[in-house]
């Protein structure tokens, strides 16, 4: 009857060995959570695309169709790129099962690579709007202070500022996890949920005193009028109760986590679109900070300490993924930097990536 409707239906083969699959990159594989949804996604829409078929009927004319079947959908060039590789990597692994090493040919994987033009379009950085430092001061300095939640919200967004710290770590943070004295987030993985597990020391970036003293007082505030101890978070969710008409609602806050980041990501956004400005996340104070080194100027070493700051492991990251320079910035750079006399340093040999890397270590700097 589905069938006959037009609704695929679900091959029992296919949903059995993709759950041997998503079991064996979580446990053999070691890929966080995250990843394993996106592999979910990929082989979801590749089965959209195949109507279901049994991963066995997979051939060079499936994976030509898959991709152009891809790149006719509105989605961003990136996301394409993903879904490409995560159906692939697992058409690979499938290709070495039992029942399936003859069925599925590593020849016709290959022809769902896409092309190099693709791919340099997928890899590209983009250009993101993000707030200025101006815009945050302003939406911070809007949001009401009255009630203890109202406190924490606000606080929220100042250490997102100061840090640009992953929205997910930040609503797993404890009190013992900060030091007031060195201004420093010692993001513990057994305690904090980083990106891949890793332990992160982020200082507050001193950006703005207005908007490091709305984070410093809520610590004291949570300390000496709420009476936290190290072990309690320091963004607590509400604590929710019964006005006279029994009707539930906020009434402060409860010692526990928020179970989601989602919260946390309302508020941001909120902030800004009560300051009639766009509902940048959490995410987008990163290019903020980025953006806030190159105005100032700062040194290599500097730019190498706030790229740790951020939790990337090479600064290369940093500065190809975060942070503009203004037009007018880039025309005075460009212009000053040839305005100069001409010295003769030999041969006229372009700087490649591989060149940056190897002056980076050289220097210490990875």
């Amino acid at each position: 009857m589905k069938e006959a409707l037009g609704v695929s239906i679900k091959c029992p083969a296919n949903e059995q060995v993709k759950r041997i699959y998503l079991y064996y990159l979580e446990h053999a594989d070691g890929k966080a959570e995250a990843t394993i949804k996106q592999t979910v996604m990929a082989l979801s829409r590749f089965e959209d695309f195949t109507c279901h078929a049994d991963f066995r009927t997979f051939n060079q004319k499936q994976a030509v169709g898959f991709k152009a079947y891809m790149g006719h959908r509105d989605l961003a060039p990136a996301t394409i790129l993903s879904t490409v590789k995560q159906v692939m990597r697992f058409l690979r692994w499938l290709s070495m099962q039992p029942g399936y090493k003859s069925k599925v040919k590593s020849e016709a994987i290959d022809f769902m690579n896409l092309s190099e033009k693709a791919i340099r379009s997928a890899s590209a950085p983009r250009d993101r709007d993000f707030p200025t430092l101006a815009m945050i001061e302003g939406a911070i300095d809007l949001m009401p202070v009255a009630t203890a939640v109202e406190k924490r919200d606000r606080a929220l967004v100042a250490l997102s500022a100061l840090t640009a710290i992953r929205v997910t770590a930040m609503t797993t943070l404890k009190l013992k996890h900060f030091d007031p004295r060195r201004c420093l987030i010692i993001q513990m993985p057994d305690e904090v949920e980083t990106k891949f597990s890793k332990r992160i020391d982020t200082f507050l970036m001193p950006v703005s005193d207005r908007i490091e003293s709305v984070f410093l007082d809520w610590i004291t505030y949570l300390e000496t009028v709420e009476l936290f101890g190290p072990g309690d978070p320091i963004f607590p969710q509400n604590l929710m109760g019964q006005d006279e008409r029994r009707q539930f609602k906020t009434v402060g806050l409860k010692r526990a986590h928020w179970k989601q980041s989602a919260s946390a990501r309302r508020i941001i956004k909120g902030a800004f679109e009560a300051a009639g400005l766009p509902p940048f996340g959490p995410h987008s104070f990163r290019n903020m900070l980025v953006s806030e080194m190159y105005r100032r100027g700062v040194s290599v070493a500097v730019l190498k300490a706030g790229s740790q700051n951020l939790g990337h492991e090479s600064l290369l990251t940093t500065l190809t993924s975060y942070g503009q320079i203004s037009l007018e910035e880039q025309g005075r750079l460009v212009r000053e930097a040839f305005a100069g006399p001409v010295t003769d340093r030999g041969e006229n040999v372009p700087v490649t990536m591989a060149d940056l890397e190897a002056l980076f270590k050289a220097k210490g700097i990875t």
